[in-house]
């Protein structure tokens, strides 16, 4: 008779819903916490990104004020050589003419 009741409960339509359910549940489970790993890496991997980007954007931001002091200086000295080269115009201007 223990055979006969667990071939009709294995037959059962009941029985087959119910196991389906709970590997509906384990299935869902499963897909939450892979999915909650997932947000847990990308979230990381995104903070160090912003992290690495503030990095970088601060070294470019010193590099570029080291750029600007340097053209400021060569704007300073392309200015003095235009005086000096004006003067040397002025010098050689007096000079053809004998004065």
């Amino acid at each position: 008779m223990p055979i006969e009741h667990a071939e009709r409960i294995a037959q059962s339509q009941v029985a087959w819903a119910i196991l389906f359910i709970i590997l509906f549940f384990l299935v869902v489970s499963y897909l939450i916490k892979t999915s909650n790993r997932r947000e847990a890496k990308l979230m990381e991997f995104y903070d160090q990104s912003k992290a690495d980007s503030k990095m970088r954007e601060e070294r470019l931001l010193a590099h570029l004020d080291a750029t600007n002091t340097q053209f400021g200086r060569i704007s300073d000295t392309l200015v003095d050589v235009q005086k000096e080269l004006v003067r040397m115009n002025d010098r050689m201007d007096s000079f053809e003419r004998g004065e």
